[in-house]
């Protein structure tokens, strides 16, 4: 049984009641009373506790530790449970188990950071979880309605350590039934531990409780987020789907001449300067020496003068099998990627940490460089094999906080050089931890796949906060129409544009559309940005997606479905990245009279009208890609 009990709280200025439970203790095992003072634990236990009406147990073999569990009201509908162990002796923590069910009443979907989980609520016998860890997503799972408001919605308060989150449906009772899991993997001895666990049963719109995550997390002691450089939110040429790895000065020189003119102030140059290998693969990697991009202080030294930034590409924790740091590091890495002929250094040597470090601000400071793309840090985990022990040369026995140590050590040395220096990570290692050390954080691979990048910007944009989120690298081929081709920007025009297609050779078309998208979307880049982020249609990789200011609206539609204006701005953009001429705007209130300019995907007017909004549907024709403005 569990008693619950109420208790008055303040919140704010008024003052509310809410539930305060009480803990009862349950031992899987046959134990009654204990003698006073006895210390004596049960092999294995289960502890119950009561959070938002449902019981919660947490199990497992403490092995000499004690728990202690409290709950704690946040705010109306928001519990956090804190979980503490501890031990007057250090050893490894136990493996613990918290358990969970609730009706399946308007739950249509689950969330989580890994969309290659899918948005479905499994069965109970579906072997489905989200892993989250420092260099992997996120410890948060969303249960959403057809509404697509939060049902549930709970997160983890340690974004370090290796979290399992699960939520599955029975269909005996139709119950969806939702697990955490701790210390699934071994782990260094400790004396103690603590964790809060976030359950939020508001119902909002989903992206506004996971906005809410994304905050509390950046409040926890030694999570703060890296300020955003200005440069983090410019429009970015990348060489990497455009060049792959041929990337010598001439050409890169030509390119960021092209570059410049089109107003980039930012340019990355990626794989391919360290090595003369093309083989796309990392067997070459880990020395760090220009052989491809040899004249480095020159080359930024040119960007420089075309009043551009540059940001140079480094995989981080790969020795490939023909390097020298191979050799010099022998021992010291965490495995080996066959397929790919390299290796993944052990951060927890702190040669191999001061190895790193300097290279890195080698870039910065003797290079020129303003800004790295740090590549690869998922690599960085550990497995069953791991020795979870320091000693032998390693100062840290976790891989996760040695990881932790190497990054916010390189940070400071790159930020002691560089005050504005720019870091970029790509999903999936962009997590509230990350957030700390990055200040770009970039969708993973969807090259020519502008409707997963899309879903990916949404994605990471959802727990991103106030960082930066730039689009994987669009690319086009160079025979593709006009209008099919600007869809690979519309899809991503929620985050700063990177792109990747060789500016020298684009066709009068494409150049035209591309100039005047670039010159669109940093006219609107605050309310891209940083207005109320307000995706819809989750099931379809995200059909609406709009950003609201006080004074201006923008709207992406993708597909033909009726748009709702429920805020009327002084001005409103809706964005037709679909093939239909047709958009249907229904407005919930009589919005009164705008200067309605019609444009196409090259930017030209070709309609202007001024049009009575009032209550209700009105349809309206517009080119495919093209873009519609209202303004009082």
């Amino acid at each position: 049984m569990a008693l619950t009990i109420w208790r008055k709280q303040r919140f704010g200025g008024g003052t509310c009641f809410v539930r305060q439970a009480c803990m009862l203790l349950t031992f899987a095992a046959a134990v009654t009373h204990l003698p006073a003072g006895a210390q004596t634990a049960p092999a294995s236990l289960e502890r119950s506790v009561v959070v938002q009406g449902f019981p919660l147990s947490v199990s497992g073999d403490l092995k000499g530790f004690d728990l202690d569990i409290d709950v704690q009201a946040r705010a109306l509908g928001v519990d956090g449970v804190v979980l503490t162990l501890s031990r007057a002796t250090q050893a490894p923590p136990p493996r613990l188990m918290l358990r969970w069910s609730m009706p399946s009443v308007n739950m249509s979907g689950m969330w989580t950071p890994d969309a290659g989980l899918g948005r479905t609520i499994v069965p109970d016998f579906a072997d489905v979880q989200l892993r989250s860890t420092l260099t992997a997503h996120a410890p948060v799972l969303a249960l959403y309605g057809r509404d697509e408001r939060n049902r549930m919605t709970v997160s983890v308060s340690d974004a370090l350590n290796p979290v399992l989150l699960s939520a599955r449906l029975r269909e005996e009772d139709v119950r969806v039934y939702q697990t955490i899991e701790l210390f699934t993997e071994p782990h260094a001895p400790l004396k103690r531990y603590r964790v809060e666990l976030r359950f939020d049963s508001r119902p909002l719109p989903f992206s506004t409780v996971l906005r809410d995550v994304a905050q509390w997390w950046a409040k926890q002691p030694g999570y703060a987020p890296s300020p955003a450089p200005a440069a983090a939110a410019e429009p970015l040429d990348s060489t990497w789907y455009s060049y792959h790895q041929n990337v010598p000065d001439d050409l890169m020189r030509q390119e960021a001449a092209a570059a410049a003119k089109r107003g980039f102030k930012v340019m990355i140059v990626d794989d391919g300067w360290q090595t003369n290998d093309g083989n796309r693969g990392y067997a070459f990697v880990g020395d760090w020496k220009p052989e491809r991009l040899r004249q480095m202080r020159a080359f930024t030294d040119t960007l420089h003068g075309l009043n551009m930034k540059g940001m140079l590409w480094f995989s981080v924790p790969f020795v490939g099998d023909n390097s020298e740091a191979f050799r010099r590091f022998r021992g010291k890495t965490l495995r080996r990627w066959n397929e790919q002929s390299t290796n993944v250094l052990d951060p927890r040597y702190p040669e191999v940490r001061a190895y790193l470090i300097e290279t890195f601000r080698r870039a910065v400071v003797d290079w020129g460089w303003d800004g790295l793309k740090l590549d690869f840090i998922d690599s960085f985990k550990s497995d069953d094999k791991t020795v979870l022990e320091a000693g032998n040369g390693r100062d840290y026995a976790s891989v996760y906080e040695a990881v932790d140590r190497l990054m916010t050590d390189i940070m400071a040395a790159l930020r002691a050089a560089k005050p504005d220096v720019l870091i970029e990570f790509r999903q999936a290692y962009t997590g509230p931890l990350i957030r700390k050390y990055g200040n770009m954080l970039r969708a993973s691979d969807a090259p020519n796949s502008s409707i997963l990048n899309r879903q990916r910007i949404v994605d990471l944009r959802l727990l991103s906060g106030s960082t930066p989120v730039h689009a994987d690298p669009v690319v086009w081929n160079h025979a593709e129409p006009v209008e099919q081709a600007a869809l690979q920007l519309l899809d991503t025009l929620f985050a700063v544009p990177q792109i990747s297609v060789r500016l020298a050779g684009l066709t009068p078309g494409h150049s035209a559309m591309l100039e005047r998208y670039l010159s669109y979307w940093r006219a609107n880049r605050d309310v891209l940005l940083s207005g109320d982020f307000r995706p819809e249609g989750i099931g379809g990789d995200y059909l609406i997606v709009r950003a609201v200011t006080a004074k201006k609206q923008i709207i992406g539609l993708y597909s033909g479905h009726l748009v709702t204006i429920d805020k009327v701005t002084p001005a409103i953009d809706v964005v037709n990245a679909t093939q239909s001429r047709n958009v249907l705007l229904y407005f919930e209130q009589d919005a009164g009279r705008f200067q309605a300019t019609t444009r196409d995907a090259y930017g030209r007017i070709v309609n202007r009208s001024v049009v009575r909004l009032t209550n209700g549907p009105h349809l309206l024709d517009m080119p495919a890609s093209g873009i519609l403005e209202l303004s009082r």
